[in-house]
């Protein structure tokens, strides 16, 4: 049996936590919002290479001098950027750290749209992962706000 889902089940044995908000979910076009991330060790002991997907609304855009700045940072170790999707590595999460950030958007495209689902996971366990309904945002043209 094939089938799709909008968002599955989040896995009980998960051992990352996330969860994702924009600050602002109704824009005008070229206005940037930012979204606040926050991934944790759900465990007792440290975890290797958790990944976080921050599925993004059509309409958009990540700023990639901001993401490459969490790397230089070392906030994250690594990020992609895959379609709508941007994708955050990390190398290893010590006994119930947590990590808080914030990815800077810039409202492309004007229209309503809701992003994929994004999820948490650990690289080597993608089969577990913890899921959260895809982000919402209303983008209204430059000249009308």
């Amino acid at each position: 049996v094939n089938y799709n889902s909008v968002k599955p089940n989040t896995s009980a044995d998960c051992q990352v936590s996330l969860d994702v908000a924009l600050t602002k979910d109704s824009l005008a076009e070229g206005e940037i919002t930012e979204a606040a991330v926050k991934v944790a060790n759900r465990s007792d002991k440290a975890v290797p290479t958790p990944v976080a997907i921050i599925g993004l609304p059509g309409g958009l855009e990540p700023r990639h001098d901001q993401l490459k700045e969490l790397v230089k940072s070392g906030q994250i170790a690594a990020y992609e950027v895959l379609g709508r999707d941007v994708v955050l590595y990390w190398r290893e999460f010590a006994p119930s750290e947590e990590k808080d950030l914030s990815l800077s958007l810039v409202a492309a495209v004007p229209g309503s749209y809701t992003g994929p689902a994004s999820r948490a996971y650990l690289y080597y366990t993608d089969e577990l992962k913890t899921w959260l309904d895809g982000l919402k945002v209303e983008i209204t043209p430059a000249d009308q706000k």
